[in-house]
């Protein structure tokens, strides 16, 4: 019997490490799981949720812009802040810290019910992901080898993955049969619960032993060459992406009701569910794309697979739905083929995740990460703005198309510039 526990129990060891889990890992996984679970249930219905506040879509499209607008300049800022938490209080501290933003903003939410104040609340309810972004790295370039990181990212993208299948569904329930505050209200009670488990399983963390506090400037000065480069490529493809991001739901539920002639909440459904489809995509691929990127020469091909994929969203966004006309198919099929390959730009994510946490010197990583992400957010924040300008002026498929145009330019730039070339 004993022996059989023995067995049992070193099964159970080898295959936590082959996950690269342990006590500060699954924290990450449970703080990472139901912090986005919170934000999911409430973020796909925003933008309608603001459409009927605002009373029009061309309302709740500059609403989204400025959203956008405010939540790049917060991530930049939550990184960089972030990144310092982390370094000076560890990695537990900075991870209760990252609770304090979303749980002010889920107050709001409940208590104003003005379109601004709803923005406000919006912005505050997703500064916990870039907070957390620098203390998660940290613990995984800390206590993980090196060999197993690329599987640990990969279960954290997992985590973050199965909100965007759930929350979705979750969220279309509440929001069809009990409204919007019920959405609100799940996500705060979920923020508390994930708050208690990571202080509960992280308590052995601590911070680092007399860190150096390097200027940030240095810090950018010494940053390796083949990351300047990956940010470059990562500045450009994310600016395209943020034509799209935030205004896929309107431009889908205003297609669905007027091309398609669905029901309004047929229609609001249907976007959850489309979320939810991308989703579930990338969830099968993240373990076995992990396991196969650390049995390869190089992440690159991955990465570059991932960036590709980026780009084509907004542009088959737009073809698709048409091609399926074209070709006699029900308007939902052209859409469940976009957001399947949407779900597919995720295989390179732990990859480059895993390059970026092994890129920077452990004494200052988690500072270097939070600069990293940082300067990409600032680089991107005008994106929403412009697109709901574009939006407005020349339309949303105009506006898409030239989205996916601008993320190819960022992939070309990879391909010539990218981590693995002079």
């Amino acid at each position: 019997m004993a022996d059989t526990q023995h067995d049992d129990s070193a099964r159970a060891h080898a295959l936590a490490d082959w996950f690269g889990l342990n006590r500060a890992t699954l924290a990450v996984l449970v703080v990472v799981g139901c912090l986005g679970l919170s934000e999911e249930i409430w973020s796909s219905y925003l933008s309608l949720h603001l459409a009927d506040r605002a009373g029009s879509i061309a309302r709740a499209v500059e609403l989204v812009g400025v959203l956008g607008f405010a939540q790049a300049l917060l991530e930049g800022c939550g990184y960089l802040v972030g990144g310092s938490l982390a370094h000076r209080l560890g990695a537990r501290r900075a991870l209760a810290v990252s609770a304090l933003p979303p749980a002010l903003g889920f107050a709001l939410m409940l208590l104003v019910s003005s379109p601004w104040v709803i923005v406000a609340g919006a912005v505050l309810m997703t500064a916990w992901d870039p907070l957390s972004v620098p203390a998660t790295f940290d613990v995984v370039g800390s206590e993980v080898p090196k060999g197993r990181r690329t599987i640990a990212f990969a279960l954290q993208s997992i985590q973050k993955r199965l909100p965007k299948v759930i929350g979705p569904a979750l969220g279309a329930a509440m929001f069809v049969g009990l409204g919007y505050w019920a959405n609100v209200t799940l996500a705060f009670v979920l923020l508390g619960f994930a708050v208690a488990v990571q202080h509960s399983l992280m308590r052995r963390l601590r911070p680092k032993a007399d860190p150096p506090a390097l200027p940030l400037a240095r810090l950018l000065r010494d940053m390796p060459s083949e990351l300047r480069r990956l940010l470059a490529a990562e500045i450009l493809i994310r600016f395209g992406e943020w034509f799209v991001r935030g205004f896929a739901a309107l431009y889908v539920f205003d297609l669905l009701t007027h091309a398609g002639g669905w029901a309004a909440p047929a229609a609001a459904a249907m976007v959850g569910t489309l979320v939810a489809v991308g989703n579930l995509v990338a969830l099968a691929t993240y373990v076995p794309v992990a396991k196969w990127v650390d049995q390869s020469p190089s992440p690159r091909p991955f990465i570059g697979l991932t960036f590709v994929l980026f780009a084509l969203f907004p542009i088959l966004l737009v073809v698709l739905p048409r091609a399926s006309a074209w070709l006699g198919l029900p308007l939902a099929a052209g859409l469940v083929g976009t957001y399947v390959i949407n779900g597919l730009r995720e295989i390179g994510e732990p990859a480059r995740k895993a390059l970026i946490a092994g890129g920077f010197p452990a004494e200052t990583r988690a500072r270097s990460v939070g600069l990293y992400w940082g300067l990409r957010s600032f680089a991107y924040a005008p994106a929403p703005l412009l697109a709901s300008w574009l939006w407005e002026h020349a339309g949303p498929e105009r506006t898409f198309l030239a989205g996916g145009a601008l993320a190819l330019v960022g992939v070309a730039w990879f391909a010539w510039r990218g981590p693995g070339r002079r």
